[in-house]
């Protein structure tokens, strides 16, 4: 029965193969950020786009040149996506086919190892062009998908992140309420400085960076690399060719003590038992080639320290971030670019590398051990696999690229058959406003989707006006559309960038009596809402006039009111939380005011209000919901000091809250 069992693995996994290797060409990528679009022109919006080292099947690479490609553009597949790259950025490279007999017997061996079939056709490849390498499984008794949950969740939301400095991959980001507001199409920034701006990565993106399978090609898979010291092959001389071209290849780390950058990084090396090559390539990831403020000894309050891997270096600012990273520099005793050096090899070491996080993978996604998940070294998701990069670059510069290195590749329990980066594309499918002969259903974004209009009953035709948040959606259903029934739904279909759909129905009641729905009552008093909440009053408002202007516009309405505790309020200022219910013939609603500045929701806009935003701002205290509301005055989803500087200003005249 086994054998039976292993004839039919080895035939399914001959087939795989077969499938995989018949193209005999691949393209890999060999630039970073490189645009894979639909068209052979750089004018084209990109599909997405891919880093060094990411595998495209080659489907034509005679496509002629020009366009914006100074060479010919290869045509290629990802997945079931077809597109074309600039051959400028991208290498042909060919794969040898492997003797049935010997793809067997490796394919048995890896399978005896523990790797599953899905990691095996790409391994086996690695081993024709790699021979001396070797292979380790690393089980990880955990669900994948509980485990994409726990780092989508991290220590807070937005643990993991994606780097985007010009919106050029919202579909990788997170959507949810506390990431992306749909009605103003702004995702909350988790870091935003020197250029480089930075978004919580949704569950699709966070998959798609733990898979292992995504990255088992020449140059990605050194994420994997146990990261020991070896005098084999971390040598000085691979040393200087890691540091060419960047801020530490000339020049002193002591300079009293004449020891060069190549100096501290082998000196680290051997006390710590690391990999020189891992630390200059984390050293290049975190403050780059050419250095950054942190490493420049110049800093006020800390001149003359260093911190070469940003250990510590946290905050919601840049500056906030440095001077985090260099106080731990000033405790530490980094006073000369020689101490950060080791000193930081010794964190890595101690702190990650000794607790079993012993590759660039595990150092991002922490699965072993007791703090599981929580003890990570870096939030950047794509931090592994830009480091990757530079290690293989490393031993391939100096010859070395077939030693003996040892791979430890997770696998995962039920883990999915592949795992795919999502459209890169903007998620927005929301209108701005939509509005039916003339007459606006709303005329500023809200998550309803559902409303309700009565026309005469003559109405043989309306014309529907709509416009979107995000200008690349496309909107259909508008424009003259006919009315052949008294009732009739009317759907306004939204199409994201990404592919996203949302719909709009427009349920049309044809009457001889026309009573106005409450949005129609609400809309006429220019009053803002969203089926939720009310905004757009005036400071000092009595709740008392809202009511009587709502039943002169529809007499048999009745209005109750009621202040944020449910207490009955029929008279009295507005103040942020207070509640107006409405019923009419045909509906009833209830909608909550949003006083924005009135954080203490008295009504007014005070120093009181500045001072609940800074303690809400320092964690002092929490709020709830219609109380943030009110605190983020710029409708940013991000209550901090500029909405304490927007109170006063409106408390002292320079200008004035809008509501």
């Amino acid at each position: 029965m086994k054998k039976i069992s292993y004839f039919i693995f080895f035939v399914t996994m001959l087939l795989v193969f077969s499938i995989y290797v018949s193209a005999g060409e691949v393209v890999i990528i060999t630039g970073n950020d490189v645009r894979f679009r639909p068209e052979p022109n750089t004018n084209n919006e990109p599909i997405t786009s891919f880093d060094s080292g990411t595998e495209l099947t080659l489907l034509d690479k005679n496509v002629e040149s020009g366009n914006g490609c100074k060479k010919e553009w290869y045509k290629v597949s990802y997945g079931s996506i077809e597109g074309y790259v600039c051959s400028e950025f991208a290498k042909i490279e060919v794969i040898n086919e492997l003797n049935p007999e010997e793809y067997q017997e490796y394919s048995e061996y890896l399978s005896e190892l523990g790797f599953p079939e899905t990691y095996i056709p790409k391994l086996v490849e690695l081993h024709v062009k790699h021979p001396n390498w070797q292979f380790r499984v690393m089980n990880v008794d955990y669900d994948f998908d509980k485990l994409v949950n726990k780092e989508y969740d991290g220590y807070y939301k937005g643990w993991s992140l994606i780097e985007d400095t010009g919106r050029y991959y919202d579909g990788y980001k997170s959507v949810d309420s506390w990431s992306y507001n749909y009605l103003t199409n702004e995702f909350s920034t988790k870091f935003n400085g020197g250029g480089d701006v930075w978004y919580a990565a949704n569950k699709e993106t966070i998959a798609y960076y733990i898979d292992p399978r995504n990255f088992l090609n020449n140059e990605r898979i050194f994420m994997f690399e146990t990261l020991s010291y070896n005098n084999l092959y971390h040598t000085k001389e691979g040393i200087d060719l890691m540091l060419k071209g960047t801020f530490m290849e000339t020049g002193y780390a002591d300079t009293e003590n004449e020891k060069t950058f190549a100096d501290a990084f082998l000196d680290a090396a051997v006390q710590y038992k690391v990999s020189p090559y891992v630390l200059i390539s984390r050293v290049i990831q975190e403050v780059g080639a050419k250095g950054s403020t942190i490493v420049s000894g110049t800093v006020s309050g800390y001149e003359g320290y260093y911190n070469f891997y940003n250990i510590k270096a946290a905050g919601n600012t840049k500056e906030e971030t440095i001077a985090n990273g260099l106080e731990h520099a000033k405790e530490k005793g980094w006073d000369t670019k020689y101490k950060a050096i080791i000193g930081g090899a010794s964190f890595l070491a101690e702190d990650y590398i000794d607790d079993g996080q012993d590759t660039l993978y595990l150092q991002k996604w922490d699965v072993v051990g007791s703090t599981f998940v929580t003890h990570q070294y870096m939030q950047n998701i794509k931090a592994p696999y830009s480091e990757s990069i530079k290690t293989y670059r490393g031993y391939n510069d100096i010859g070395l690229i077939d030693n003996a290195f040892v791979f430890a590749i997770p696998v995962y329990k039920n883990m999915p058959s592949e795992t795919k980066l999502p459209n890169s594309g903007n998620p927005n499918n929301y209108l701005l406003n939509l509005s039916v002969n003339g007459i606006y259903l709303f005329s500023e974004a809200t998550i309803e989707t559902e409303f309700s209009m009565n026309l005469a009953k003559d109405t043989t035709s309306i014309e529907i006006d709509a416009s979107k948040v995000y200008s690349k959606a496309v909107i259909s259903g508008a424009g003259s559309v006919s009315i052949s029934a008294d009732k009739q739904t009317i759907p306004i279909t939204v199409t994201a960038e990404n592919g996203d759909v949302r719909i709009y129905n427009i349920n049309i009641t044809r009457t001889d009596e026309i009573p106005l729905s409450i949005g129609e009552v609400l809309r006429v008093l220019g009053i803002v809402n969203d089926g939720t909440y009310m905004s757009g009053f005036t400071v000092g408002t009595d709740i008392s006039l809202i009511r009587q202007n709502i039943i002169n516009k529809e007499p048999k309405a009745e209005v109750t009111t009621f202040d944020k505790s449910g207490n009955s309020k029929s008279s009295g200022i507005i103040a942020n939380g207070d509640v107006i219910n409405i019923k009419t013939r045909n509906e009833e609603k209830k909608y909550q005011i949003i006083l924005y500045g009135d954080v203490n929701s008295d009504g007014k806009i005070d120093k009181v209000d500045a001072a609940g935003i800074l303690r809400y701002y320092y964690k002092y205290t929490d709020y709830d919901e219609i109380t943030k509301m009110a605190a983020d005055i710029n409708k940013n989803n991000d209550i901090n000091k500029e909405d304490v500087a927007a109170v006063l200003r409106d408390l002292y005249g320079y200008s004035q809250i809008k509501q």
